[in-house]
């Protein structure tokens, strides 16, 4: 293979490939910062520039299904080892072959990425077996891969290079943890060896003589580590006995797989103060004076504090295995938390009007409508440089967000979840939920229904809990629900039923597909009909720019009022 495959395999040509590598100076390639550690110090990561990433994005592609092919190949199969930076393998799984063991051996290589120079991934390309690369297609490689130096942390593709290089070690330890009957797995640069034998196989560690908390690594152990190319730093050497604290990643694994308590409660500390002042203590500032009492860095930024209780549900969730019925009815308590952030982040500090569809292909709809209709524009979006910019947001009924609040797959009977939360969390008996404090609700979030007989279900949770009733024949233009929810249904026909596919034209609505017709019943006959995911997805999206949008306008104008409403409304 020559430089002009490589180029071609990874959706180039030669002259762009070349580019990139050699005519990109070599200051413009990356830009460096340092994010903290969670053990405390800093950790310094090299972004590539935009072109690079790209290019790094390809080769990893490449490189990942060279993992797969080999390990298909492999003639002798082998359980799961390497659990780090894999779609497939998740930290919880690494951490769940470890649970419930007499002991657990914690040890981590030093300078993970760092120790993949330059010289070591041309090597690797150049003589692995799997490989066997020309020397001009192994330095390009690596000409890609690396920063000149070695594998930067924060380019996409030095994870899949880093996995394929430290396979070496994989074999050469797990042909050690066989001998002596043990257990071993790596996650990322995180190496485990665990076992339920009385005594720790002193041909792997033993105790110090005078300190025995402190183990040393046997002579075999630390040879394969260092003749792989990994330093140890001896600092991290941890061994976890049984009636102590067992961890593994991070995770405790002496019964179950769980994360620290302590973890748990530092997160429902963050949400408890995100919710009374708006921002959450993110870490502590550096102390400015000596003697000074340190402060805590707060943060209104969203993220960080939505992807610990992210990796908490996820933990949690996978040892107990609960189905989804049975989380709705008897909630544990980190769902009930992470429930109240996510209605936090997506209905009180929303930062553009949220529309929530009954139909999770309502969006497609509403998009498409808005981008053609420009007398709605810029109230509901603008044309942009690249693309359109949507003024407003649609809540996605798909992913783990849905899942979490309870409106996974959209329709009226989930959005009774939407004003069960307002009361829940905003107007709640104190002694059954503190209502939050801190509700900036600078734009309303809209819920569009379908104007037929759905809408019961959930007007009548509505009329419970706010006293707002709508029904099919009532033509308002919206229903101020609380605070800053609001109703629109589509608009009205006499007292027929209408959905948001009844305005499209007849021709698009009658157009078949493969001798098939379009059918907005929820349930259809599959050989005859095609549902409304298909009528977006292959008749809408396809020919938006041919379709007349006019009869959306009504619909459209709604919106904008509830936009004007509640901006008059906070202005007041």
């Amino acid at each position: 293979m020559s430089r002009k495959d490589l180029a071609g395999i990874l959706g180039y040509n030669p002259s762009s490939l070349t580019a990139i590598i050699y005519k990109t100076p070599n200051a413009s390639k990356y830009t460096t910062f340092e994010i903290d550690k969670k053990s405390g110090g800093k950790r310094t990561i090299k972004a590539p520039s935009p072109k690079l990433k790209k290019l790094q994005s390809h080769l990893s592609h490449v490189l990942y299904q060279c993992i797969s092919e080999i390990e298909k190949n492999r003639e002798c199969k082998l359980k799961p080892i390497s659990f780090g930076f894999r779609k497939d393998r998740s930290i919880f799984e690494n951490a769940a072959r470890h649970k419930r063991r007499r002991w657990v051996l914690n040890i981590d290589p030093e300078n993970f990425f760092p120790s993949f120079n330059f010289g070591r991934v041309r090597g690797f390309f150049l003589k692995d077996r799997a490989f066997a690369l020309n020397p001009e297609v192994a330095t390009t490689i690596a000409q890609i891969a690396c920063d000149g130096a070695a594998l930067p942390q924060g380019s996409p593709c030095s994870p899949v290079i880093s996995e394929l290089i430290a396979q070496i070690l994989d074999m050469r330890l797990v042909r050690l943890a066989k001998k002596f009957g043990v257990t071993y797995t790596r996650y990322a640069d995180d190496i485990t060896f665990s076992t339920s034998q009385k005594e720790f196989p002193t041909g792997l560690a033993r105790p110090d003589g005078t300190n025995p908390t402190i183990w040393h690594l046997s002579d075999d152990l630390v040879g394969k580590i260092t003749n792989s190319g990994f330093t140890i730093n001896s600092n991290k050497t941890r061994m976890h006995f049984r009636g102590s604290r067992q961890m593994v990643t991070g995770l405790v694994v002496n019964e179950k797989v769980n994360i620290r308590s302590d973890y748990y409660r530092r997160a429902r500390a963050m949400c408890h103060h995100l919710f009374r002042n708006g921002q959450y203590f993110k870490s502590m500032l550096p102390q400015e004076k000596d003697g000074e009492e340190p402060k805590p860095e707060l943060t209104g930024n969203l993220n960080p504090l939505e992807g610990i209780l992210s990796y908490v549900y996820a933990v949690t969730q996978r040892e107990e295995r609960r189905n989804d019925q049975d989380q709705r009815q008897k909630p544990r308590a980190i769902r009930k938390l992470y429930r109240r952030f996510l209605f936090y982040k997506y209905f009180i500090a929303l930062k553009a009007p949220l529309i929530v569809t009954e139909g999770k292909t309502d969006p497609i709809h509403l998009r498409e409508a808005v981008k053609s209709r420009t007398k709605f524009h810029p109230a509901l979006g603008k044309p942009g440089k690249d693309r359109f910019d949507h003024a407003v947001r649609y809540f996605n009924h798909g992913g783990l967000a849905s899942e979490i609040l309870d409106l996974a797959g959209g329709g009226t009977s989930n959005l009774r979840s939407i004003p069960i939360d307002y009361k829940r969390n905003l107007h709640a008996n104190k002694k059954e939920q503190k209502a939050i404090a801190r509700c900036p609700m600078r734009f309303p979030v809209i819920l569009v229904l379908d104007n037929d007989d759905g809408l019961k279900t959930i007007s009548s949770t509505i009329k419970e809990m706010f006293k707002v009733e709508f029904v099919v024949s009532s033509d308002a233009d919206f229903y101020h629900v609380t605070d800053n929810l609001y109703v629109v249904k589509t608009p009205e026909n006499g007292n027929k039923n209408t959905s948001i596919e009844d305005l499209f034209p007849d021709k698009w609505r009658n157009m078949e597909l493969r001798g098939k017709k379009f059918s907005s019943a929820n349930k259809i006959d599959s050989s005859k009909e095609y549902g409304k995911e298909v009528f977006a997805k292959s008749v809408v999206k396809p020919n938006a720019c041919q379709i007349d949008f006019s009869a959306f306008d009504p619909l459209l104008e709604r919106l904008c009022k509830v936009i004007e409403h509640h901006s008059g409304a906070r202005a007041s």
